[in-house]
């Protein structure tokens, strides 16, 4: 089973548009401008995350050092995912000392300095022309296609339009295991090794002098002292290191028991999804779409009203969130369920997260699973290329952005996004 094909490169495409994201994203965390080459999902929970800080009067400041890379020449690592549509998705990783510091009310509340592999998905689609001409379908203007994406300068009309690629469309980190344990290997060593050379010393004597081997004013006093010590140091030298070596191997198993529970329902998801949703959409490709998953699990935290959410199509309900100010995908996903009705097509999934919680001015992280239906219609999904369409209402003819917004702002009847995207029928903690 072929989950992805691995290659190191250095100084490609794939390099820059990590690089270009690394810093664009550490410049959001400070000033706010949501980063250029991610997509349209990512920087609109971006976005979401930001005015939820804001409401806080939170800031996280986030610093990326590629010092002491293992990666050499700053190569990144590329695991290139075989969707077999015209979506191609490379997972490029990098490993970088990040350092971390949140602030409430302008004073540190949590720092951290942490080794962690940072994974970029890098999408491209296939056969577009991003840097192209359009005609406007609505009054025919001639415009370069990445100024539609904002709406017609003619007749400020307003589309759903496809992303134009390539663009990061998820990221998310994965602590380094090995980095704790490399902190931890001299300082633990040299804790057992002394403190058994101690321990077989003390004992060595003990038993020495209880058994009347040693006898202080004897003539070999001192030869006796000096041979338990020698003892002592041999003895404890190599069972100080068995020791160390035990415990290192014991902590090693634990944390490969606890990444097995999570390697079953994800290998799951990567294999069983893809083959439903190719049945309707030859195309699909499931990283962009676990990308697509996770920036909605995003909308839904950090949205304050549901009710005007375009991306959130289900039953009225309050947000339960509020006190969330970071979510940060743990690369672990459950597939629940997939079923097909009438002409939509809902999908089932659980994401497994680490948040950071407002708790009367403290930040506290905690581990979340997040539950998620998702649906779509399935005579919408379009064939890979480039698309543009139109956005009415249907009742009163204005246009508007209606991937940001679900009422009509001319006469606030509801635009239903699901017949061309992805919406939220269902959302909750798990």
């Amino acid at each position: 089973m072929d989950l992805f094909n691995l290659t190191f490169d250095k100084g490609n495409e794939n390099n820059v548009i990590i690089d270009k994201f690394v810093d664009e994203y550490s410049q959001w965390t400070v000033a706010g401008n949501v980063p250029e080459i991610a997509s349209l999902d990512v920087n609109y929970a971006l976005e979401l995350q930001k005015h939820r800080l804001d409401e806080h009067n939170a800031k996280i400041e986030t610093v990326f050092s590629t010092k002491d890379s293992t990666f050499k020449d700053g190569a990144v690592k590329c695991f290139t995912v075989p969707d077999k549509g015209d979506y191609q998705t490379v997972i490029g990783c990098k490993d970088y000392k990040t350092t971390e510091t949140v602030y409430v009310n302008n004073e540190k509340k949590r720092k951290s300095k942490i080794r962690q592999n940072l994974y970029v998905a890098v999408t491209r689609l296939l056969n577009q022309n991003a840097d192209g001409a359009l005609a406007c379908p609505n009054c025919g203007a001639v415009s370069g296609i990445r100024e539609l994406l904002t709406g017609c300068k003619s007749c400020e009309t307003r589309f759903i339009i496809d992303d134009l690629f390539p663009k990061v469309t998820n990221f998310y980190h994965i602590k380094d295991e090995v980095d704790p344990i490399r902190k931890i290997l001299k300082p633990s060593m040299l804790i057992c090794v002394l403190g058994m050379i101690a321990t077989v010393m003390s004992y060595s004597l003990i038993s020495n002098i209880n058994n009347g081997n040693i006898v202080q004013g004897s003539d070999d006093f001192v030869f006796q002292i000096v041979q338990c010590v020698i003892v002592g140091l041999i003895y404890g030298t190599v069972s100080g290191y068995i020791l160390w070596a035990a415990f290192i191997l014991i902590w090693m198993m634990i944390g490969a028991i606890k990444s097995l529970f999570l390697l079953g329902p994800h290998i799951k998801a990567k294999t069983k999804l893809p083959k439903l949703m190719r049945q309707i959409d030859p195309n699909f490709s499931y990283e962009f779409f676990i990308g697509k998953v996770i920036n909605l699990i995003k909308l839904m935290i950090f949205s304050d009203d549901y009710t005007n959410l375009a991306a959130y199509d289900g039953k009225a309900m309050q947000n339960k969130f509020k006190d969330i100010i970071d979510v940060k995908y743990d690369s672990t996903v459950k597939f629940n369920g997939f079923k097909i009705n009438g002409s939509y097509c809902y999908v089932d999934i659980t994401a497994y997260t680490t948040v950071l919680k407002i708790d009367c001015g403290d930040v506290k992280k905690a581990k979340e699973k997040f539950r998620i239906v998702v649906c779509k219609n399935i005579n919408a999904i379009a064939d890979a290329g480039f698309s543009i369409k139109k956005v009415s209402c249907k009742s009163c003819g204005g246009s508007f952005d209606a991937t940001r917004e679900h009422n009509c702002p001319y006469c606030g009847n509801p635009y239903h996004l699901g017949n061309d995207d992805w919406v939220v029928i269902e959302f909750n903690k798990e």
